[in-house]
């Protein structure tokens, strides 16, 4: 995939995530919420296409639009982009700052252990 996706495209994305393949016409009626006419949804879906994150077939007259990208690879990719856009790239930082700002519950406390743990697990297997 190149290029990041806006916003709005990641609208159409979850769209397209939670059911595939969809014609335009489908995507604009899954986004009535946005307010969107069908040729935004078509800018949208076409800049996605020029991205390599949607794909497209032809159905007869009709163009039927699918994800080449996952939900989990571009919510990495954005998480990345925050991290070095807002903490330069410190993850310790960013982490403070979540700490700080408000107090964990203690089930968010156990599935920050459960994963630390696992990527020290991890970490110690890559090493033998």
């Amino acid at each position: 995939m190149s290029n990041r996706i806006s916003e709005s495209e990641q609208r159409v994305m979850e769209v397209l995530w939670q059911e595939s393949p969809l014609t335009s016409t489908d995507v604009v009626a899954r986004l009535s919420s946005q307010d969107w006419n069908e040729k935004t949804v078509k800018t949208f879906l076409n800049r996605l296409v020029k991205k390599q994150a949607v794909a497209f077939t032809r159905d007869g007259r009709r163009y039927l639009y699918s994800p080449l990208v996952s939900q989990d690879k571009v919510l990495k990719q954005e998480t990345r982009g925050f991290l070095n856009k807002v903490f330069n790239g410190d993850i310790k930082a960013l982490l403070a700052t979540f700490v700080d700002d408000r107090k964990l519950s203690e089930s968010e406390l156990n599935y920050l252990r459960s994963l630390l743990e696992e990527q020290a697990a991890s970490d110690n297997e890559g090493e033998q």
